[in-house]
């Protein structure tokens, strides 16, 4: 396998922020929570079924009702964005309003996932595809993303020329919420490296970065549906811990599988997509 290596570097300033401290305990008492099983022969069971039931049917109620004015909010937006080009204090308001719609957006897409993932019915819908083009926008946003914190992305792509049977759709938002996660808990002028290689004939797709890392009482749990890191309030605040469950599902439903690597608080992160290779290198073994 021939290797080019292909780096972006981005790098812009911004005002420091400062994050709450979330102690382990909350986690704790969160997964004991949620590993409280109960018998199929206790009386009540019947009712708990149903209330998970109704759980799952409010949560799309609301993934639906979020979903239903966003469309014609960013259209507002775009239209008085263009309306407003030469006044600046309007300008940043709607860039406000932009971030905050997009916050909500993502809310109602992790709702609809959650209650797809509950019942192993995360859609995916397979085709050939060069992996180059999958991960353009998901990196494209990211480098957007970590230049307004200051952070410096690169990239490698070993090959560029590596293609494979997948969702190209669920592997952008795999990829895309990897990031989004090495973005939202790396600090301000922080790291944040992305390498793309095949091992063997595996598709690796890694995301590295030098920011809060993961404790030892999560990690076992970082891809559990709603699981909260504890890192930071403000970091958390933005997602339901629906991400990387997503990830999970979707490496699965193509066969792969994802991890996750950390020192402990402070240390920063590795998280780690594999997927099996279908068409490996099949534009460069094709005739001129």
């Amino acid at each position: 396998m021939s290797s080019h290596p292909v780096s972006f570097r981005w790098s812009v300033g911004t005002p420091d922020a400062h994050h709450a401290d979330v102690n382990d305990e909350m986690l704790e008492r969160l997964q004991q929570r949620a590993s409280i099983g109960f018998s199929s022969h206790s009386p009540s069971a019947a009712p708990r079924f149903d209330a998970l039931r109704r759980k799952d049917e409010i949560l799309a109620m609301v993934a639906h009702e979020l979903r239903g004015p966003l469309m014609p909010m960013q259209l507002a937006i775009h239209l008085i964005r263009r309306a407003s080009a030469d006044r600046p204090e309007v300008l940043r308001s709607i860039d406000m309003l932009d971030r905050q719609i997009t916050q909500i957006t993502r809310l109602a897409e992790d709702l609809m996932d959650a209650t797809r993932i509950d019942h192993g019915a995360l859609r995916v819908s397979k085709a050939p595809i060069e992996v180059v083009a999958v991960l353009a926008a998901p990196l494209t946003a990211a480098a957007l993303a970590a230049a307004q914190r200051g952070q410096t992305l690169t990239v490698q792509i070993a090959d560029r020329a590596l293609r494979i049977e997948g969702d190209p759709a669920r592997l952008a938002q795999a990829v895309n919420n990897l990031l989004h996660n090495a973005v939202k808990y790396t600090p301000e002028n922080g790291c944040i490296a992305v390498n793309v290689l095949a091992d063997g004939k595996d598709l690796v797709v890694s995301v590295k970065d030098n920011g809060l890392g993961i404790s030892g009482a999560l990690l076992p749990h970082i891809f559990d549906l709603f699981a909260q890191s504890s890192r930071t309030i403000a970091a958390s605040a933005g997602g339901l811990g629906v991400g990387l469950a997503v990830v999970k599902a979707v490496a699965e439903s193509h066969g792969g599988t994802v991890s996750a690597t950390s020192a402990g608080p402070g240390t920063g992160s590795e998280f780690t997509l594999r997927l099996p290779i279908v068409l490996e290198r099949r534009m460069a073994r094709e005739p001129v």
